[in-house]
């Protein structure tokens, strides 16, 4: 694919995800919140835990133009994630386009599985080839991203499952969910190795964590042990970051990651 095409394309997809979320005001489908069953993960973190897609589609924007200026057009950190940038953005607008429109939970958890994998490897490749452009703006976008994804993963999955009578051993859902989220930390635990403890990364992953958490635990038990568990969690990641930063706080050449 030609850089301008590459370019291009990043532009065009970055502009869909964030215009995705106003087609109801254009009377193109219903507002995800305001349709029941169009998920139905068993956890669903408080709501203003979702405003993280706010700043992820204005990262998303500044990316779009950062990696279309001219100069950028031969960076090969932009040629190598940049089919992975624009086909995340496309999904992430199938997604909403899904979901408004009350597609069937089991394409939404197909479609964010897909977005998952994708967003980890262009992390990945990113950390591998930190450079200005990286940290400034490519590490902030897609580690949030990462982050969020993996906790939306698990608790979409989660749901899919149980719609379909598959939740295993017939365990009440508190039991069920504190298994999900544990489950989630077998990709979150390994990705943040992986990015030393990357702030972007392991921030969005704590504000879901931390939005369930704050949601379940005043519920008392049992419910309230799903609350503590993701606590529990996020408190895991906090403290593995740290660890991280620490560590590289010997190596003055990368701030902010």
């Amino acid at each position: 694919m030609s850089d301008t095409r590459r370019q291009a394309l990043n532009v065009i997809t970055a502009i869909a995800q964030a215009a995705a979320p106003a087609m109801p005001a254009l009377g193109i489908g219903i507002s995800v919140g305001a349709r029941d069953g169009v998920a139905s993960p068993l956890e669903v973190p408080a709501g203003y835990a979702f405003s993280i897609w706010g700043v992820i589609f204005l990262l998303g924007l500044i990316y779009a133009v950062q990696q279309a200026l001219p100069s950028a057009r031969s960076s090969s950190l932009y040629r190598e994630i940049g089919t992975g940038a624009w086909t995340l953005f496309g999904l992430s607008t199938a997604w909403m386009f899904v979901a408004q429109l009350n597609g069937p939970n089991a394409v939404l958890a197909v479609i964010i599985v897909i977005m998952l994998v994708v967003a980890l490897r262009i992390l990945a490749t990113a950390w591998d080839n930190r450079g200005d452009a990286a940290r400034t703006v490519v590490m902030p976008l897609f580690g949030l991203y990462a982050g969020w994804l993996t906790l939306a993963t698990a608790l979409n999955i989660s749901g899919v499952l149980r719609d379909f009578g598959l939740a295993p051993f017939d365990l009440p859902d508190w039991q069920y969910a504190s298994v999900v989220l544990l489950a989630g930390t077998l990709v979150a635990v390994p990705m943040l190795m992986r990015v030393q403890g990357l702030i972007w990364y392991a921030a969005a992953a704590v504000w879901g964590l931390a939005a369930v958490a704050v949601k379940d635990i005043p519920l008392g038990l049992p419910d309230g042990y799903v609350g503590i568990v993701a606590g529990g969690i996020a408190l895991l990641l906090v403290l593995m970051a740290a660890n991280y930063r620490r560590a590289r706080y010997r190596e003055p050449a990368y701030p902010f990651v």
